[in-house]
């Protein structure tokens, strides 16, 4: 008898230990888990929009890849991938864990330019557009081309004390500080209607500014377009209720 009662004692221990242990291990995967979030919550945080001479940024760890705009992926269309491969990428510029999409080797292939330009103005060609309004500074690439070609006016939006004469401001909030854009009194009139141009979307700050320069002025903003952004702003993406469309998004 005193056999079988130690032999299910140590029985009973065991069961003890094994459920202990499963405890264990389901408690470091709920960590695990719960690490991986905030990982994933702070890669989110750290996409910032980074605006520099010669090119555009995103985060290293963004995870994102060669796409299209809303209307389908490079697969569908050989100019998307055309675009895409023309976008070349420079690894931690301006800062470490920046990988940079330097547009600039875009333009030096003249099809691929025109390609890029035309695919916009055939979004657009129907819209009614009154004017053009481009982002300093690649928005001034691509915009007036655009413009010219929708037969609509260009409208500049400059960094503070660039424009001469009057002008109307809008400020936004960066990562660390604050930004503004400016436009002339005037540019744009009641009611045009107005497509926003720039060469990059990542958080969005800078044309949700944009859009509010414009509607102040009493102007409509119909869509926003860049030919890169990240992922989350392929498809049906908005930005203070207005459309974004993108061409092909970041590159890594």
């Amino acid at each position: 008898r005193q056999l079988w009662k130690a032999a299910a004692l140590v029985f009973l221990f065991c069961c003890q230990l094994e459920r202990g242990t499963e405890r264990r291990d389901e408690t470091r995967r709920g960590e695990g888990e719960e690490k991986e979030r905030k990982r994933r919550e702070s890669r989110e945080r750290e996409m910032v929009e980074i605006s520099a001479e010669n090119g555009v940024a995103s985060a290293v760890d963004a995870g994102v890849g060669v796409g299209g705009g809303e209307r389908g992926g490079a697969a569908e269309d050989p100019r998307l991938q055309a675009i895409s491969a023309a976008i070349r990428v420079v690894p931690h510029f301006p800062k470490p864990g920046i990988m940079f999409n330097d547009i600039t080797t875009l333009l030096l292939r003249p099809k691929v330019f025109k390609d890029a330009v035309d695919m916009f103005v055939s979004r657009y060609e129907a819209m009614g557009i009154a004017a053009v309004a481009g982002i300093e500074a690649r928005g001034f690439i691509f915009g007036p081309s655009i413009a010219l070609a929708l037969g609509a006016k260009f409208v500049p939006l400059r960094k503070p004390g660039k424009l001469p004469g009057e002008v109307i401001s809008e400020a936004y909030v960066l990562e660390y500080g604050t930004d503004c854009l400016e436009m002339h009194v005037g540019a744009v009139q009641q009611g045009e209607r107005i497509l926003v141009i720039d060469d990059l979307v990542a958080t969005g700050g800078t044309l949700s500014a944009a859009i509010r320069l414009l509607e102040r002025a009493g102007a409509e903003v119909v869509e926003c377009a860049c030919v890169i952004g990240l992922p989350k702003f392929k498809g049906r993406c908005k930005l203070n209720g207005k459309p974004v469309h993108i061409l092909v998004e970041c590159r890594q």
